[in-house]
């Protein structure tokens, strides 16, 4: 699995910049870039599994008497009930894996495998917190793995009506670059100031697919609001300054990202629209 590294931090005015309901509890303290890879969250996401199936463990062990005395046949009921739910969730967790690595959708169940990220990702937050990792830094790796499950479950050949979202505290000069693309690309880019305008841009344009911009706290947030929806690739912008003031973007990672969905215009047989 990846390892991650947290870059050096330094000091940055909280009242110089409006910041986002996200980032209502920061400190002041600001990192340019985090670094995360996707084994972090897989990491975490192992152990609340395994708190799980160990607490159900315990909890049939100790209660075990007490139901013999309603039915005898009872505890037996009940440990069979806890080996499929420990089977099933081993399952689940390596179909997860797998098709985090591979990029190639190994899931059973074909469609909604977001499904289960909404659970997963609040006890995975407050197993790391334990830990001393930080919000970001889970959610930078939650975004990884969110990502390599939209591009895994991707139909082929199928070229996608893409909406990018930027955020307002992009620099213009960044801003403009980005614009450009639609000189280049058939996607529709907008710069929203929050969760609530976002949402509202996705009902109105109605995209199969979306590219969010944004810090991770709000594309954790994006995510799990939308992402079982329709396709969506979150890429964490990069903040010198710290958050919602002259943010950057890799502008070389958006294109990709871009051409992953609708794809090169340079390639002549490009994919099929559906």
């Amino acid at each position: 699995m990846s390892h991650f590294k947290e870059i050096k931090n330094k000091s940055s005015d909280v009242n110089d910049r409006n910041l986002g309901d996200e980032w209502i509890d920061w400190n002041g303290k600001d990192e340019d870039v985090i670094k995360v890879g996707k084994g972090l969250f897989l990491l975490f996401s192992l152990g609340v599994i395994l708190i799980s199936d160990l607490f159900l463990v315990v909890l049939i062990y100790m209660i075990s008497p007490r139901l013999v005395t309603y039915f005898e046949e009872l505890p037996s009921a009940a440990w069979i009930m806890v080996f499929l739910y420990v089977l099933i969730t081993t399952f689940w967790y390596l179909e997860l894996l797998i098709t985090t690595y591979r990029e190639k959708n190994f899931f059973f169940f074909k469609s909604r495998p977001h499904f289960h990220f909404e659970w997963l990702y609040i006890k995975v937050v407050k197993l790391a917190t334990l830990f001393g990792v930080s919000k970001d830094n889970i959610g930078n790796s939650f975004v990884k793995v969110s990502n390599a499950i939209s591009k895994a479950t991707k139909k082929p050949n199928k070229s996608e009506k893409v909406l990018v979202l930027l955020p307002r505290c992009l620099t213009k000069t960044e801003l403009k670059k980005i614009m450009d693309f639609k000189q280049i690309y058939p996607i529709e880019v907008c710069t929203v100031s929050g969760g609530e305008l976002a949402r509202k841009k996705v009902k109105e344009i109605k995209p199969t697919a979306v590219i969010g911009v944004a810090c991770e706290r709000d594309l954790v947030a994006g995510i799990r609001d939308v992402g079982g929806n329709f396709s969506v690739i979150g890429i964490p912008n990069i903040r010198p300054n710290g958050p919602c003031k002259d943010t950057n973007v890799d502008l070389e990672e958006l294109e990709d990202t871009i051409k992953f969905y609708v794809g090169d215009p340079k390639n002549q047989s490009g994919p099929v629209v559906d």
